[in-house]
Formats: structure tokens, C-alpha cells, sequence
């Protein structure tokens, strides 16, 4: 097994509400190994971009951690200043809109040497001259042209190329992908997720891949958590989680996504909504909407527990089915 670069251990993140403070973030265990390519997966609202922010210890006020650990090399990010440190250097970010993320009133230029010059304490001129290779290195036609434009001048593939060398910039070894491919067409989404297995492979670089998009772990990711309702709740290899989901909530939403292998009639969609919060259900969060409930998931919450030598789930079924076989 690789070196685990990244650790979180019954992470919880809280936010404040009218009846006192809600768990956005439940108990989240996951850990990322050197090189590894792994997929975190849900709907929205399930706590997979609150976790990311949790991890580089960017949670907003009102928002605040108030369990559990995170670890890097060994490292508390929940210390701030330690999280100062890695943060941008051992571990970069790409957000979700990078047209948000981007400054619209700076060039491309100016973006990433300050990146390079506060984070790699690179000169001026080194600065100039590694953003020319960034761009390059993320297949920006024309480099030298592009550092003096604005991202309005950049469409939105380019744009999201130039936040992938902004978080490259200073050489991590893990990279945090939150919906990188989001707000892009499907050729986009395509070009952009070979770019980041390329740079993957010839970097060495761990990329966690936040999605909400199947068709993504299944394209680029090794291993796959999970989330809903805040917590984690399936945890397998992309083969596994593919080929034979345990969870009923992997279930659904795998029989939601389109395929291209098979003819499909028409889509399954998961009856119901999500809940608000993680604490928003008794029992099993998923009790309300799952096909396969009974009665104790309506009273008790299943813990995530391993069952064969690559494979958790938190379902009381499939626990008990485990059991009698």
C-alpha cells in the first residue's frame, strides 16, 4: 500500500442554526495514499465540498470543526498555522467556478507569480518565467500571449486550466479537484480530466476528486468514498463499487446516471430529497428514501464497517446479510 499522505479521523464540522448547532460534516474517516487518484461522491449537500474546505482549514465562519482529526504526513492541518504552511504548497486547491476563483481585474500573469513568489519565494523574473511553464505544462496554446490577458479574454476550459497551474504552482503532492469539471461541456469535462490524469501520472501528484458526477469516478478515480448526509457511508474500489454497489444509496445512484454501454428505456431516480443536515434523521439518514429499509434503520444509525478485505459499508441489510453468510 502507498504511503498515506492524508488522513481525516471522525472529522465533524458544525454549523450554527436555530435550535443550536447542526453537523454539516459527520464522523468522516477517509485517508489518501501517494499517488492515488480517489473519488468522493454524493449529491449536493452531502458534505463532500464542506469536507474538502475542512481539510486546508478554509471552513467560513459561521462553520467550524468541532471533531476528529485531519492529518497530512503526519502534520495537524487543525492547527492553523500548520495549515498555513502546507496549504498551497504540500496541498492545492482547484474550487468550482474558476471564473469566481479568478480575480477578474488581474492578468493571468499577475495570478500566478504571486502564487509562486509568496508560496515558492521565487524573484520576479524565476516567478515570469515558471508561469510561462505552467501555462505550457496545461496545454494553454500560445503561453506567452495568454499571461497578459484577463480570465473574461479565457473561455471556460482555459480558465480552468489556469486555476490547475495556479495549484500547481508551488509543486504539491496533493491536489484537492472540487467539481472541476462542473460547469463545463461534455468535450470540456473530457479534456480537462485526461489533463489532470496526465499530470497525475508525470507528477506523481494524489489528486481527491469531489463529484457528484459518476461518470468521473468511473473515468479517473481508483477508489471511491461515498457521502451522504454528511457522512460516509460506502468506501470501495472503483471496480468493486461499479460492478456490485452494497450501499442502497450507491445503488440509486448509479441506476440514476446514463450509460453509454447499455440501452436504457428511461432513468431511476432516488424517491424523496436529502435531508438538511446530518443530524436531520433518526437512524439511518438514508432511511426515509431507501427501497430496502427496515425497521431498525429507522432507530439506529449503522456504523461504516468493513466487510470483505476491500469493501465498507454503513448499511444494517448488508451487514446482516454479511453476518449469515
Amino acid at each position: 500500500m502507498n504511503e498515506r499522505l492524508l488522513e481525516l479521523t471522525d472529522l465533524q464540522v458544525a454549523f450554527p442554526s436555530a435550535r443550536g448547532p447542526v453537523l454539516g460534516v459527520k464522523s468522516v474517516t477517509m485517508h489518501v495514499g501517494e499517488r492515488e487518484r480517489l473519488g468522493v461522491v454524493g449529491e449536493s449537500g452531502s458534505g463532500k465540498s464542506v469536507t474538502a474546505l475542512a481539510i486546508l482549514g478554509l471552513v467560513q465562519s459561521p462553520g467550524r470543526i468541532v471533531g476528529g482529526s485531519v492529518k497530512f504526513r503526519g502534520k495537524d492541518m487543525l492547527d492553523p498555522s500548520v495549515a498555513r504552511k502546507v496549504r498551497g504548497r504540500e496541498i492545492a486547491m482547484i474550487f468550482q467556478d474558476p471564473m469566481v476563483s479568478l480575480n477578474p481585474l488581474m492578468t493571468v500573469e499577475r495570478q500566478i507569480t504571486e502564487v509562486l513568489r509568496r508560496r515558492a519565494d521565487m524573484s520576479k523574473d524565476a516567478a515570469k518565467a515558471r508561469a510561462l511553464e505552467l501555462l505550457e505544462l496545461v496545454g494553454i496554446p500560445a503561453p506567452a500571449e495568454r499571461l497578459k490577458q484577463y480570465p473574461h479574454e479565457f473561455s471556460g476550459g482555459m480558465r480552468q486550466r489556469v486555476m490547475i497551474a495556479i495549484a500547481l504552482a508551488a509543486g504539491p503532492d496533493l491536489l484537492v479537484a472540487d467539481e472541476p469539471t462542473t460547469a463545463l461541456d461534455v468535450t470540456i469535462q473530457a479534456q480537462i480530466l485526461e489533463l489532470l490524469r496526465r499530470l497525475s501520472d508525470e507528477l506523481g501528484l494524489a489528486v481527491m476528486m469531489i463529484t457528484h458526477d459518476l461518470g468521473v469516478v468511473a473515468e479517473f478515480c481508483d477508489r471511491v468514498q461515498v457521502m451522504y448526509a454528511g457522512r460516509v457511508v460506502e468506501r470501495s474500489s472503483v471496480e468493486d463499487l461499479f460492478g456490485a454497489p452494497l450501499h442502497p444509496y450507491s445503488k440509486g445512484l448509479i441506476a440514476s446516471s446514463p450509460r453509454v454501454d447499455v440501452l436504457q428505456q428511461e432513468l431511476t431516480s432516488i424517491a424523496g430529497d436529502p435531508p438538511a443536515h446530518a443530524d436531520a434523521v433518526a437512524g439511518c439518514p438514508f432511511s426515509p428514501r431507501c427501497p430496502e429499509v427496515m425497521d431498525r434503520c429507522r432507530t439506529s444509525e449503522p456504523p461504516l464497517l468493513q466487510i470483505t478485505p476491500r469493501r465498507w459499508v454503513a448499511c444494517w441489510r448488508r451487514q446482516e446479510q454479511e453476518v449469515a453468510s
